[in-house]
């Protein structure tokens, strides 16, 4: 897109360096190449953190993984910003980026900006983060998560494939074949099946997110280990109910 409208005509380009919730979780490469494109061509690169920040994807804010070379020019956060106790969002500038604006009145707002009650939810959220070492436990945790994750997948041949896992986040596809892909529904259609499964799960105290044939695995920074393991166990036990009421599921 940036060869074919012109440098010039190309503001800057938003991004989630992952963005997990549309079951899209893209290759390692991909971030830093974006990183690489739009500093050769002088573009600004803005990282939609308001999902993956804080901690969610096993680092402060996602880009990190990347390494520093990876740095974006602009952040957007919010959601973790006040571990979502009160509403709250900020844009991030690079040093560059805040020295072209300082000079000047950026003339934009809203009612509530600043609102003194929101801030004090994220001050005391950062404080959590730090004295409770949450960045850290979801990577730790979320690398346990993924690994039994790919266990399930080798016992249920429902789960086409499974994403994520650099923190508490992982994404589960659920297929009716694995060779071919084919969604136990058409997109964005959802299986009575899964939809029994999250009913199931709901009566027995664990809240799965679904979207469409995928199981959005994001569980609280905070959650206890024991917790961790019963919800995915009860998961193991849902998936094979799952398959059992499909049928016909090939490997």
């Amino acid at each position: 897109m940036i060869a074919e409208r012109g440098a010039a005509e190309v503001a800057a380009v938003l991004m989630e360096p992952n963005a997990g919730t549309n079951g899209i979780v893209a290759p390692d490469s991909f971030w830093p190449a974006l990183r690489q494109a739009t500093r050769a061509t002088g573009i600004y690169l803005i990282a939609d953190e308001v999902m993956s920040g804080f901690g969610r994807c096993g680092e402060w804010f996602a880009w990190q993984r990347y390494g520093e070379a990876a740095r974006p020019d602009l952040m957007t956060i919010a959601k973790g910003l006040t571990g979502a106790h009160l509403p709250l969002g900020a844009v991030v500038l690079s040093a560059s980026v805040a020295r072209l604006l300082e000079p000047q009145m950026l003339s934009t707002g809203l009612t509530y900006c600043g609102h003194p009650l929101s801030c004090a939810a994220g001050v005391a959220a950062l404080e959590s983060y730090l004295a409770e070492d949450l960045i850290e436990r979801s990577r730790r945790l979320g690398s346990s998560m993924l690994q039994e994750l790919r266990r399930m997948q080798q016992r249920h041949a429902t789960i086409g494939d499974v994403r994520g896992g650099h923190g508490l986040f992982a994404v589960l596809e659920l297929v009716r074949d694995r060779v071919t892909r084919e969604p136990l529904a058409p997109w964005p259609q959802q299986h009575p099946a899964l939809a029994e499964l999250l009913r199931n799960a709901l009566r027995q105290g664990v809240s799965f997110a679904a979207r469409g044939n995928l199981l959005l695995i994001a569980p609280p920074l905070v959650i206890r280990e024991r917790e961790l393991t019963d919800a995915l166990g009860l998961l193991d036990r849902l998936l094979g109910e799952l398959s059992v009421a499909v049928g016909g599921i090939q490997s």
